[in-house]
């Protein structure tokens, strides 16, 4: 009896130990996971950093960089309608050299709103500020040689607020931003279409507005004359362009 309870006891034993050994690695199994996910996390969390780090970086070298090409672009029209005037270039060239200094800036300005519009960037207000001053001068260009070139080519400046909350107002400028866009299509020859925001801050803006009796938003203007301030056709607005000038 005595050889039996001590054959049992020690096989209590071993089962024990096994148990023991067994909640041992489990433990130490636990431990490990329990580290491995810690080191993955700081990890994944220090790699967000540096990305976030090196994005807002390059956030800023690309912000920097269209504010150094829009300083340029200004500086370019300046430069551009002084060699017309000091030379006297003749209407043809001078409209060529108009047409594609427009359309780039427009190009510009269009991937300017996108990028704002899905929201890339941020701090694009002063952006917006020096495309406008550019836009305005493109605009006092052009009325200056629509005077001299007549009937070479229309012009048509669209007025819009930036900044607006209004929901009528927001969707009447996306109604006339594409109706504008369509025409500037069906004519990219004879058309230079300049849009531009009248509540970024610009006295020069604020100014021809005046000067031009223009107090409510959004308008487009037809050479200088026709001022549309209601919702109308894709054919209306051609035959106001083409039919009446």
């Amino acid at each position: 009896m005595g050889s039996k309870e001590n054959f049992e006891n020690a096989e209590e034993l071993t089962k024990f130990s096994k148990r023991t050994l067994k909640e041992k690695d489990y433990s130490k199994s636990s431990k490990k996971a329990f580290w491995h996910a810690l080191v993955f996390t700081v990890v994944v969390f220090g790699v967000g950093l540096i990305l976030g780090f090196f994005l807002e970086i390059r956030e800023s070298d690309t912000i920097f960089t269209r504010l150094i090409n829009s300083e340029i672009n200004i500086l370019d029209e300046e430069l551009r309608t002084r060699i017309i005037e000091d030379f006297e270039v003749d209407c043809k060239t001078a409209k060529d050299s108009l047409f594609n200094f427009a359309d780039k800036i427009y190009e510009d300005a269009q991937d300017l709103e996108q990028v704002d519009k899905d929201g890339r960037l941020k701090g694009l207000s002063v952006l917006h500020k020096r495309y406008d001053a550019l836009r305005t001068l493109l605009w006092l260009e052009s009325r200056e040689l629509s005077s001299k070139c007549e009937e070479e080519f229309h012009v048509i400046t669209y007025l819009y607020e930036y900044n607006s909350d209004d929901v009528d107002v927001q969707g009447q400028q996306v109604f006339y931003s594409k109706m504008l866009f369509d025409l500037k299509l069906e004519k990219p020859d004879e058309i230079v279409l300049i849009p531009i925001a009248v509540d970024t801050g610009l006295d020069s803006v604020k100014l021809v507005s005046e000067v031009n009796n223009i107090f409510k938003y959004p308008v487009i203007i037809v050479d200088n004359d026709i001022k549309i301030y209601d919702i109308i056709t894709l054919d209306e607005l051609r035959e106001m362009v083409f039919e009446t000038s």
